[in-house]
């Protein structure tokens, strides 16, 4: 179809065009631009957001962007239309996964971004969501990792869920809140594991979808942590600046650790185990960032509770 509509030809060109001013220096500024729409940037910036800025905003920002990167892999799966081809373009990143739509351009780009705009609420603070949305989009042109259509692609299915998110949001989390502790644990798991299995199969022709257990493991660890935080927790992110940096710091290290750790686990046989254990490793690292590092701030006095008693 694509090749069909000449969009493959003229997305070449421009990622040439664009690739005409590139440089060792233009080189590793979008490569650092574009690490912002990986996993470790992901952990970094919501916990960021979660720990020391506002923990609502944080634990949802958390959700809607799995949805996303959920969505995204879905509509990659079910079109399967090519990367830009290495034989033609400088690739200076590669990607295992499908093209249409740009995840970057769309889950960090539009949603994390302009998810913060919303929030933030400041003319200065839109502005940079603004130009870092772009930046990172372009990114992905210039280090030849997509086509123009696919950042297209990817900024109108992430306006579209967060458009969606921010109408439905408060709704959703009223639904949650009222749940027993019993239908919290419930939904924890299998949501994410209907999540899973929806998922098409991935560009290896592998079943379950790999990425799929990524994202169903983080948000079914988030899921736990959110009850253990509620229930026993309920740290609050206010503080001094110093006493936030202690926080931080204790807590990205702990997820660091939790993260890199499950990367020594090795691989299994059936992939169904493989996957299994996948999601459970996941599903440690977001019940640590949510649950278990908030505990350890309120026991070290790194953080106040909103529990008393």
């Amino acid at each position: 179809m694509e090749q069909f509509l000449g969009l493959q030809t003229w997305g070449t060109d421009v990622i040439l065009w664009i690739q005409a001013f590139s440089g060792g220096l233009l080189d590793a500024f979008f490569l650092a631009v574009t690490w912002l729409g990986n996993a470790e940037a992901y952990m970094v910036m919501l916990t960021l957001v979660y720990w020391c800025i506002n923990r609502r905003w944080g634990i949802r920002l958390l959700v809607l962007m799995m949805l996303s990167s959920w969505a995204n892999e879905f509509v990659k799966s079910l079109l399967k239309l090519p990367r830009p081809d290495p034989a033609r373009v400088r690739q200076l990143v590669e990607e295992p996964t499908y093209g249409l739509p740009s995840n970057h351009a769309q889950t960090t780009g539009v949603v994390l971004w302009g998810y913060l705009a919303v929030q933030v609420r400041r003319g200065w603070f839109t502005i940079l969501a603004v130009i870092m949305a772009l930046l990172i989009s372009v990114s992905r042109l210039y280090l030849g990792a997509h086509f123009p259509q696919d950042v297209l692609a990817g900024w109108l299915l992430g306006g579209l869920i967060l458009i969606l998110w921010l109408r439905y949001e408060e709704r959703l989390a009223a639904r949650w809140a009222g749940l027993s502790v019993a239908g919290k644990l419930a939904l924890s798991v299998l949501g994410p594991v209907v999540l899973v299995l929806l998922l098409p199969p991935d560009r290896a022709g592998q079943y379950p979808n790999s990425f799929g257990a990524v994202v169903g493991g983080i948000l079914m660890g988030a899921g736990f942590g959110s009850i253990i935080e509620a229930r026993w927790v309920g740290f609050r992110v206010e503080g001094s600046l110093g006493r936030r940096v202690l926080r931080y710091i204790v807590g990205i290290a702990l997820v660091g650790l939790v993260y890199v750790g499950g990367r020594f686990v090795p691989d299994l046989e059936p992939w169904m185990l493989e996957q299994s254990v996948r999601m459970a490793r996941y599903a440690l690292v977001g019940l640590t960032a949510i649950g278990v590092a908030p505990l350890i701030f309120v026991k070290l006095k790194l953080a106040e509770s909103d529990l008393v008693g």
